[in-house]
């Protein structure tokens, strides 16, 4: 039977994405492939993660995000996944920070793969535009939905329809949400920490909201069941999984006419320009319209079968048998 490890960044409570994601492809291949978990310290420094990593080399690594840099002590294949290059892009980094980032993370642990996945296309360009990586030895494998985002019939609320938010940090867009928001009667629910000014706003304009955070998967599928729309209009993703699970769960989207949103909700979801506020308030009201709402939806939905989880497992099985 194949062996792989898996290894980690260090392990955590909130923000745990990555981790969700190989937990339930490592579930799906069982029987098919023994898997090993490698967690990073989080009291160790890079140098002694590298080494540490090393201790734990097996035939066949698998870098499962956020910890690149592990790969340039790593014997055996290597297969690195990366989710977005959005902190290498940040332009608020140094020059200094920006070149040690791009050493460390990228120059250096691409010399030492010998197969890098990445979450979408457009990921892939990038992988490509910036590093030159032979595209022979990417493999495009998008995040799966977990199965507890399953469809759920929506109670109809045309009056005060709830907008979900997911995730906060400003190229998230929460300060045009509120703005399209502005006049209309509606909820919008935020998963995340709200930065002090949008939180002001928000009262300023009256709008109704809520404010969560730290919540299970479980509570997250709630939120999603009580919404009525998935606002995703965000500047920057790797991927996009909201999307994805809103979808699935059977609720409109509206997401960005840009990047990888656009790949993953395109055809299925309502395009805007996410820095036109008008635009995302023409999108919201829009749905009240039952007839578009529904086409929307299965529009969705559809698009939402092609993230099976166990699909997007045996994608990973075959790149592990790639390299046996």
């Amino acid at each position: 039977m194949l062996s792989v490890t898996y290894f980690y960044r260090e392990p955590r409570k909130t923000g745990v994405s990555i981790e969700g994601i190989f937990k339930l492809v490592k579930e799906c291949l069982k029987g098919k492939a023994t898997i090993t978990d490698v967690y990073c310290d989080a009291g160790s420094s890079r140098l002694q993660s590298i080494l540490s990593a090393r201790r734990s080399s097996a035939k066949i690594n698998h870098i499962t995000g956020d910890v690149n840099f592990l790969a340039i002590g790593l014997k055996g294949k290597t297969i690195l996944t990366i989710h977005d290059f959005g902190f290498y892009e940040n332009p608020v980094h140094s020059k200094v920070v920006k070149f040690i980032y791009r050493m460390f993370w990228f120059s250096l642990p691409l010399k030492r793969v010998a197969i890098v996945t990445v979450v979408s296309e457009f990921t892939r360009q990038k992988l490509v535009s910036y590093f030159h990586f032979p595209e022979s030895r990417i493999r495009v494998i998008p995040d799966p939905v977990k199965p507890i985002f399953k469809y759920s019939k929506r109670v109809a609320n045309h009056t005060t329809p709830v907008i979900l938010m997911m995730g906060t940090g400003k190229h998230k867009n929460l300060d045009n949400l509120i703005e399209a928001a502005k006049g209309i009667n509606c909820h919008i629910d935020i998963i995340g920490w709200p930065a002090a000014d949008e939180l002001e706003k928000i009262k300023q304009y009256n709008i109704s909201y809520t404010v969560y955070n730290g919540l299970t998967d479980a509570e997250v599928y709630e939120r999603y069941i009580a919404c009525d729309i998935l606002f995703m209009a965000s500047f920057y993703e790797g991927f996009g999984m909201p999307i994805i699970e809103a979808q699935a769960v059977g609720r409109a989207v509206i997401t960005s006419n840009i990047g990888a949103m656009k790949e993953v909700g395109e055809r299925s979801a309502i395009l805007v320009d996410p820095a036109n506020p008008q635009e995302i308030k023409n999108a919201i009201t829009s749905l009240a319209d039952e007839t578009l709402y529904n086409k929307v939806v299965a529009a969705g939905r559809e698009n939402a079968a092609r993230y099976d989880y166990r699909a997007i497992a045996d994608q990973y099985l075959e790149v592990y048998k790639e390299l046996n």
